[in-house]
Protein backbone atom coordinates (compact mmCIF):
# COMPACT_ATOMS: atom_id res chain seq x y z
CA UNK A 1 0.00 0.00 0.00
CA UNK A 2 2.73 2.27 1.21
CA UNK A 3 4.53 1.63 -2.51
CA UNK A 4 1.15 2.50 -4.56
CA UNK A 5 1.11 5.43 -2.38
CA UNK A 6 4.46 6.30 -3.16
CA UNK A 7 4.38 5.49 -7.01
CA UNK A 8 1.65 7.31 -7.00
CA UNK A 9 2.74 10.53 -5.79
CA UNK A 10 5.76 10.59 -8.35
CA UNK A 11 3.11 10.07 -11.07
CA UNK A 12 1.39 12.82 -9.94
CA UNK A 13 4.22 14.98 -9.52
CA UNK A 14 5.75 14.11 -12.90
CA UNK A 15 2.35 15.11 -14.25
CA UNK A 16 1.86 18.30 -12.86
CA UNK A 17 5.47 19.73 -13.41
CA UNK A 18 4.64 18.48 -17.51
CA UNK A 19 1.47 20.37 -17.48
CA UNK A 20 3.33 23.51 -15.78
CA UNK A 21 5.71 22.95 -18.64
CA UNK A 22 3.95 22.11 -21.42
CA UNK A 23 1.57 24.91 -22.01
CA UNK A 24 0.93 28.19 -24.38
CA UNK A 25 3.06 30.83 -21.64
CA UNK A 26 6.34 28.18 -22.96
CA UNK A 27 5.42 27.50 -26.46
CA UNK A 28 5.29 31.19 -26.79
CA UNK A 29 8.58 32.15 -25.13
CA UNK A 30 10.14 29.41 -27.42
CA UNK A 31 9.00 30.93 -30.53
CA UNK A 32 10.15 34.74 -29.59
CA UNK A 33 13.46 33.39 -28.54
CA UNK A 34 13.70 31.91 -32.27
CA UNK A 35 12.50 34.76 -33.54
CA UNK A 36 15.01 37.25 -31.37
CA UNK A 37 18.08 35.22 -32.76
CA UNK A 38 17.08 35.03 -36.13
CA UNK A 39 16.58 39.29 -36.15
CA UNK A 40 20.28 39.39 -34.91
CA UNK A 41 21.34 36.88 -37.19
CA UNK A 42 20.07 38.65 -40.53
CA UNK A 43 20.38 42.41 -39.50
CA UNK A 44 24.20 42.50 -41.80
CA UNK A 45 21.60 40.97 -44.50
CA UNK A 46 18.92 43.57 -44.92
CA UNK A 47 17.91 44.00 -48.19
CA UNK A 48 20.78 42.22 -50.34
CA UNK A 49 19.44 39.66 -51.20
CA UNK A 50 21.68 39.55 -54.19
CA UNK A 51 24.33 39.26 -51.65
CA UNK A 52 25.91 35.32 -50.84
CA UNK A 53 23.50 34.53 -48.10
CA UNK A 54 24.61 31.16 -47.73
CA UNK A 55 26.18 32.21 -44.06
CA UNK A 56 23.12 33.17 -43.06
CA UNK A 57 21.08 30.40 -44.17
CA UNK A 58 23.79 27.96 -41.73
CA UNK A 59 23.02 30.93 -38.64
CA UNK A 60 19.42 29.56 -39.53
CA UNK A 61 19.71 25.60 -39.50
CA UNK A 62 21.76 26.00 -35.94
CA UNK A 63 18.62 28.15 -34.93
CA UNK A 64 15.83 25.89 -36.09
CA UNK A 65 17.63 22.73 -35.88
CA UNK A 66 16.09 21.68 -32.77
CA UNK A 67 13.15 23.76 -32.94
CA UNK A 68 11.21 22.80 -36.33
CA UNK A 69 10.32 19.44 -37.37
CA UNK A 70 11.81 19.01 -40.65
CA UNK A 71 11.22 15.07 -40.82
CA UNK A 72 7.74 15.53 -39.76
CA UNK A 73 6.77 18.42 -41.99
CA UNK A 74 8.39 16.99 -45.05
CA UNK A 75 6.00 13.76 -44.45
CA UNK A 76 3.35 16.34 -44.69
CA UNK A 77 4.48 17.52 -47.86
CA UNK A 78 4.69 14.03 -49.65
CA UNK A 79 1.37 12.83 -48.87
CA UNK A 80 0.20 9.53 -50.39
CA UNK A 81 3.76 9.59 -51.93
CA UNK A 82 5.41 8.97 -48.38
CA UNK A 83 4.30 5.57 -48.64
CA UNK A 84 5.46 4.68 -52.17
CA UNK A 85 8.85 6.35 -51.32
CA UNK A 86 11.90 3.67 -50.15
CA UNK A 87 13.59 5.13 -47.00
CA UNK A 88 16.58 6.70 -49.09
CA UNK A 89 13.90 8.56 -51.08
CA UNK A 90 12.53 10.09 -47.98
CA UNK A 91 15.84 11.28 -46.65
CA UNK A 92 16.63 12.37 -49.88
CA UNK A 93 13.66 14.99 -49.78
CA UNK A 94 14.16 15.85 -45.71
CA UNK A 95 17.22 17.09 -47.08
CA UNK A 96 16.05 18.74 -49.75
CA UNK A 97 13.17 20.09 -48.57
CA UNK A 98 14.86 21.54 -45.12
CA UNK A 99 16.98 23.51 -47.67
CA UNK A 100 14.04 24.49 -49.36
CA UNK A 101 12.55 25.87 -46.41
CA UNK A 102 15.75 27.87 -45.01
CA UNK A 103 16.59 29.46 -48.25
CA UNK A 104 12.75 30.52 -48.71
CA UNK A 105 12.41 31.85 -44.87
CA UNK A 106 15.90 33.26 -45.65
CA UNK A 107 15.34 35.45 -48.30
CA UNK A 108 12.04 36.41 -47.21
CA UNK A 109 13.65 37.74 -43.49
CA UNK A 110 16.42 39.26 -46.05
CA UNK A 111 13.88 40.92 -47.77
CA UNK A 112 10.86 41.83 -45.50
CA UNK A 113 12.25 45.11 -43.65
CA UNK A 114 10.84 44.49 -39.99
CA UNK A 115 10.06 47.24 -37.65
CA UNK A 116 8.95 44.98 -34.98
CA UNK A 117 6.29 42.20 -33.93
CA UNK A 118 4.18 41.77 -31.32
CA UNK A 119 2.78 38.21 -29.19
CA UNK A 120 -0.95 37.92 -29.34
CA UNK A 121 -1.95 36.26 -26.21
CA UNK A 122 -4.14 33.20 -26.87
CA UNK A 123 -7.91 34.01 -26.24
CA UNK A 124 -8.53 30.32 -25.81
CA UNK A 125 -6.50 28.10 -24.10
CA UNK A 126 -5.56 24.63 -26.06
CA UNK A 127 -7.50 21.60 -25.39
CA UNK A 128 -4.01 19.48 -25.27
CA UNK A 129 -1.25 21.31 -23.58
CA UNK A 130 1.59 19.83 -25.90
CA UNK A 131 0.06 21.31 -28.75
CA UNK A 132 0.01 25.09 -28.98
CA UNK A 133 -1.35 28.02 -31.71
CA UNK A 134 1.25 30.89 -31.37
CA UNK A 135 0.46 34.06 -32.66
CA UNK A 136 2.38 36.99 -33.61
CA UNK A 137 1.66 40.06 -35.66
CA UNK A 138 4.80 41.27 -37.51
CA UNK A 139 4.97 45.24 -38.70
CA UNK A 140 6.71 46.70 -41.68
CA UNK A 141 9.02 49.72 -41.41
CA UNK A 142 5.76 51.22 -43.87
CA UNK A 143 3.34 50.36 -41.38
CA UNK A 144 2.03 47.50 -43.37
CA UNK A 145 0.80 44.38 -40.43
CA UNK A 146 1.01 40.60 -41.04
CA UNK A 147 -0.41 38.01 -38.98
CA UNK A 148 2.83 35.18 -38.51
CA UNK A 149 0.20 31.48 -36.87
CA UNK A 150 3.01 29.12 -35.47
CA UNK A 151 1.82 25.72 -34.69
CA UNK A 152 4.32 23.58 -32.27
CA UNK A 153 4.01 20.64 -30.81
CA UNK A 154 6.13 19.40 -27.95
CA UNK A 155 7.82 16.11 -28.47
CA UNK A 156 11.21 15.11 -27.88
CA UNK A 157 11.26 17.06 -24.20
CA UNK A 158 11.24 20.48 -26.26
CA UNK A 159 8.59 21.99 -28.55
CA UNK A 160 9.09 21.87 -32.15
CA UNK A 161 7.60 23.85 -34.93
CA UNK A 162 5.47 21.49 -37.36
CA UNK A 163 3.76 24.99 -39.62
CA UNK A 164 3.39 28.08 -40.41
CA UNK A 165 0.67 30.49 -41.37
CA UNK A 166 1.51 33.82 -43.15
CA UNK A 167 -2.05 35.85 -43.59
CA UNK A 168 -3.47 32.57 -44.71
CA UNK A 169 -0.73 31.62 -46.96
CA UNK A 170 -0.01 27.81 -45.02
CA UNK A 171 3.34 26.94 -45.61
CA UNK A 172 2.78 23.03 -45.55
CA UNK A 173 -0.19 23.10 -47.80
CA UNK A 174 1.46 25.19 -50.10
CA UNK A 175 4.32 22.59 -50.61
CA UNK A 176 2.00 19.75 -50.28
CA UNK A 177 0.26 21.24 -53.63
CA UNK A 178 3.58 21.75 -55.16
CA UNK A 179 4.54 18.47 -54.51
CA UNK A 180 1.87 16.54 -55.62
CA UNK A 181 1.52 18.88 -58.55
CA UNK A 182 5.72 18.10 -59.62
CA UNK A 183 5.14 14.11 -58.83
CA UNK A 184 1.92 13.80 -61.32
CA UNK A 185 3.58 15.13 -63.61
CA UNK A 186 6.78 12.71 -63.31
CA UNK A 187 3.97 10.08 -63.10
CA UNK A 188 5.00 9.78 -59.46
CA UNK A 189 8.61 8.34 -59.99
CA UNK A 190 9.88 9.54 -56.89
CA UNK A 191 13.97 10.65 -57.54
CA UNK A 192 12.85 12.66 -60.68
CA UNK A 193 10.06 14.13 -58.31
CA UNK A 194 12.96 15.01 -55.78
CA UNK A 195 15.55 16.45 -58.00
CA UNK A 196 12.77 18.50 -60.02
CA UNK A 197 11.51 19.68 -56.63
CA UNK A 198 14.77 20.88 -55.95
CA UNK A 199 15.25 22.59 -59.29
CA UNK A 200 12.33 24.39 -59.16
CA UNK A 201 12.12 25.84 -55.39
CA UNK A 202 16.27 26.86 -55.99
CA UNK A 203 14.67 29.13 -59.02
CA UNK A 204 11.83 30.85 -56.79
CA UNK A 205 12.12 33.56 -56.14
Amino acid sequence: MKIKLMISSLLLLISFNLSAAVDWQSASQEVVQSIDKMLIKVAPFKGKLNADLEPFYQDLDEITQDRVDYPYIAKIVMGKYYRKATEQQKLDFQVAFKRTLLKTYGKALVSFDIKGYELLKSRRLSPKPNKQKVVIKVTSTTGDTYSLINYLVYKENKWKLVNIVLDGFNLRVTFKNQFGSIAQKNRGEMDLTIQKWSDSMSKSK
